[in-house]
């Protein structure tokens, strides 16, 4: 989570970050699940939401321009239905390769032994997909295929 939260700040982005409690996690929210601080530092930046967000009012505001998922099914689709590229976290064993094939989404590079990741490389997926020239095509492609995912006629 430390990782992921450095990695959002030095993105130097605005943002948005609903932490949740894991499902089979007993204990009431921790405080470090977040670095020290960090909500202090990024209060310009952004803002963290601890429990339940409107996700769908939120990806549907204009000052949206991505979406950083951990690929849960029902996000990509509601991602996509509104046209937002997608910044892929997959968690377990999840195959999403059909979203770089679309390219409307780009994966943060995970260790393949151990599955860790840098924070840099976090912030870098970030702004390749939110800003970056190289992110044109995919936010270009995202908005495309929002006829299909958008489409609930």
């Amino acid at each position: 989570m430390h990782e992921l939260a450095f990695g959002i700040e030095k993105s130097g982005l605005p943002f948005i970050w609903v932490v949740r409690k894991p499902p089979l996690d007993e204990e009431p929210f921790a405080e470090d699940m977040t670095p020290t601080e960090f909500e202090e530092r990024v209060s310009k930046q952004g803002m963290v939401l601890r429990g339940s967000a409107p996700q769908l009012r939120i990806l549907a505001h204009s000052s949206v321009g991505g979406f950083l998922t951990h690929c849960g099914w029902s996000s990509v689709i509601e991602s996509l239905g509104l046209g937002k590229p997608l910044i892929l976290f997959p968690g377990g064993n999840a195959d999403f390769g059909l979203m770089h094939w679309k390219k409307v989404g780009f994966e943060i590079e995970r260790n393949d032994v151990d599955g860790s990741f840098k924070s840099d490389l976090v912030a870098a997926c970030i702004k390749r997909v939110m800003v970056d020239r190289e992110g044109e095509q995919l936010r270009a492609n995202a908005l495309a295929i929002k006829e299909i995912f958008g489409n609930v006629k």
